[in-house]
């Protein structure tokens, strides 16, 4: 019987803590139930950065490594070309400086090493894209999408042929002095002629099915979002929209969660996602996906938790594109 009844002392005082806790978070997130408040503690804790700069480096160095072509006579192709997406909070601890374009470097210097020490067929010169994801979870490195096959080629040549290190670290060329990758540049063509001296924009993806001899294209502007008559404007590519300190439109009601979705531009457009808020989102009384992207055009009602934005997208114009032929 004693037994019994300290059990049910234990049970006892473990819902007390969980209720009192649950109280403190209510006041902490300025949330109206226990219910949502453990929603946005459960929200904090999954986007709270995990692991250290270390192994994010190597999360990053894997989703760029494990990414090959095997063709049916068993020869492995390594890509010319590879997009990693990052989160936002990441990118600072995976470069000091937030360089893009620096990480896109020492990434391609660590594929074509990878590539080299696997005997795979690459190119002289890889390129590695990195993107910006605000709809990551910070610590998670998505495997690299692969754009471009390498032709079967003679494997990129390190200046010691008997290095053979196996493990990849972030810092495998640190010494100015030492193995450093050697990749003799070769001309990639273009589809695209350069750009006239009239200062013509000119745009490298195809585009299909031309039936004029001078197409254009639109070109998308700004976003505007009207929060109860404060216009906030979006001139990036993408932006996360909650009561995090980062969003453009500033939100005090409670019910809109902390990371509650993200917009980006789309062509000459803009699109919308759900970041797995408490409440949900909808665009125009229709709900929005949290795996999907949803438009969001010109004059809709965007909706978090019930708050109306009130959308309004700029088009600056077209451009004309040169040099496109149909394929």
């Amino acid at each position: 019987m004693s037994a019994l009844v300290q059990n049910l002392l234990i049970v006892t005082c473990f819902v007390a803590v969980v209720v009192i806790a649950l109280r403190i978070a209510q006041s902490v997130f300025g949330t109206g139930t226990k219910r949502a408040a453990a929603t946005e503690v459960a929200a904090k804790l999954v986007a709270y950065p995990t692991g250290s700069s270390g192994v994010l480096r190597r999360r990053f160095v894997r989703a760029l490594t494990g990414q090959h072509v095997v063709m049916p006579s068993g020869e492995k192709l390594a890509f010319s070309e590879l997009t990693v997406r990052v989160a936002p909070e990441d990118l600072d601890r995976l470069h000091p400086d937030g360089d893009l374009e620096r990480l896109g470097e020492d990434g391609a210097k660590l594929y074509l090493a990878h590539a080299r020490r696997e005997g795979w067929s690459a190119p002289a010169d890889v390129t590695v894209v990195v993107e910006v994801d605000p709809g990551l979870r910070s610590g998670w490195v998505p495997p690299a999408r692969g754009t471009a096959r390498s032709a079967p080629a003679e494997p990129a040549r390190l200046e010691d042929p008997d290095d053979h290190r196996a493990a990849i670290g972030w810092d495998v060329v640190t010494d100015p002095d030492a193995t450093r990758l050697h990749a003799v540049p070769s001309p990639s063509p273009t589809p695209f002629p350069p750009a006239p001296s009239t200062g013509t924009t000119t745009f490298a993806p195809a585009v299909p099915h031309l039936a004029d001899a001078a197409p254009t294209v639109d070109v998308g502007g700004a976003l505007r979002l009207d929060h109860g008559g404060a216009v906030a404007l979006v001139a990036g590519g993408s932006a996360v929209l909650g009561r995090l300190a980062e969003s453009p439109v500033r939100f005090d009601e409670p019910e809109v969660s902390y990371r509650h979705a993200t917009v980006r531009r789309h062509g000459a457009g803009w699109q919308v996602k759900d970041l797995g808020s408490t409440n949900g989102t909808t665009v125009d009384g229709e709900s929005v996906g949290r795996e999907t992207w949803s438009d969001l055009p010109g004059g809709a009602v965007l909706a978090l938790a019930g708050v109306r934005l009130v959308v309004d997208c700029d088009t600056f114009g077209t451009v004309r594109i040169h040099g496109a032929t149909a394929r």
